[in-house]
């Protein structure tokens, strides 16, 4: 089973090392990349008592001291530096982050010797989530330039006592293309994948609402709705209430074309669990985003950053993401979530 994961993944590395390639030599665009990444429990060492942190602390039963906290920080940097290099040296113009505690760690990620010379700037609202961690966004202002930033509750259908994570949203522009970028952890599937689904239509059904208000004000928006979603691209919540479609021109003006979908569909994921393979993590786009003539920003590829030093190479899980802690035991990894990211191209005006 694990050789046939490891063979999907070949497959999709060479696929992407070929367009990229053919993409780098044509001079005639320009190139950029926007991502997202579950970053697995970013938490300080200090404990807050408005938060359900302790076990992130150096008393925690995870022993979360500073020194394994500087460790989180500098393997994350390293992963987010590399992403998108071989077609931009900017690497990432946006990332959108999750399972972050606060705004502090996301200062020091972007301060962090990898990263500090790109001048990332972030967005980060505080939440109610019960664990205490939030969605993030993190930019280069000479691609982006924010105009807004809000949140929106989302409200378990299970049990409107528990506080699930808010909807980030940042509008601005890109480039000069006005955009605006949904970031998303939706509610988990605690109880079961069935009972807990009627949380997780709420929250798509909350994005797609967000969604429509803004093109509804600007039918020219670009707009990106990333994150984890704790189901897959085939799934309900997706399908049936974002409208999305996995063949990109399938997809009508007032729906969603899904990138993620044909991965998938060849068996490949972003995390991994007891011998299977789920892509929760997915960046997801409107019609503005569908190639035409490459006039306005349009995209063109998406990648599964999968490098192999990202994979667990021992036990059970080889192959599968290598995270920071496994059995209750500190592993010094990096998440249980690998990073996905979007290329996208615009043609050069001639002059």
């Amino acid at each position: 089973m694990k050789s046939k994961f490891l063979f999907f993944f070949y497959f999709l590395f060479l696929s992407f090392l070929n367009w990229s390639q053919q993409l780098e030599k044509n001079k005639n665009y320009y190139i950029s990349s926007i991502g997202f990444w579950n970053v697995e429990n970013l938490y300080d060492t200090l404990n807050d008592q408005w938060k359900n942190d302790e076990e992130f602390t150096p008393a925690g039963t995870n022993a979360w001291n500073g020194k394994r906290y500087w460790t989180k920080i500098d393997h994350l940097a390293e992963v987010i530096s590399q992403m998108a290099t071989d077609i931009n040296p900017d690497g990432l113009s946006i990332l959108g982050l999750c399972e972050i505690e606060n705004k502090s760690v996301v200062q020091d990620l972007i301060n962090s010797p990898k990263l500090k010379k790109r001048n990332y700037q972030l967005i980060h609202i505080e939440g109610p989530d019960a664990r205490g961690v939030d969605p993030s966004f993190i930019y280069n202002p000479n691609y982006f330039k924010v105009k807004k930033a809000l949140s929106y509750h989302v409200t378990l259908v299970t049990d409107s006592s528990y506080k699930t994570r808010d909807i980030l949203v940042i509008s601005g522009s890109f480039v000069g293309e006005p955009l605006s970028v949904l970031v998303n952890h939706w509610p988990s599937r605690r109880g079961g994948e069935m009972l807990s689904r009627v949380n997780r239509n709420a929250a798509a059904k909350m994005a797609r609402h967000i969604a429509d208000s803004i093109t509804l004000s600007d039918p020219k928006t670009k707009i990106i709705i990333m994150g984890d979603l704790n189901d897959d691209p085939i799934n309900e919540c997706v399908k049936k209430f974002i409208k999305t479609y996995g063949d990109i021109y399938s997809a009508k003006d007032d729906e969603y074309f899904n990138p993620m979908e044909k991965p998938y569909q060849d068996g490949i994921g972003s995390l991994a669990w007891q011998d299977s393979w789920n892509l929760f993590d997915q960046i997801i786009l409107n019609g503005s985003w569908i190639p035409k003539k490459y006039e306005t920003w349009q995209y063109y590829a998406v990648r599964i950053f999968n490098k192999p030093f990202l994979k667990s190479d021992f036990g059970n899980f080889k192959g599968y993401p290598f995270r920071t802690y496994s059995g209750g035991s500190y592993t010094a990894g990096y998440s249980d979530h690998f990073a996905v990211y979007i290329t996208i191209a615009k043609e050069k005006k001639k002059i």
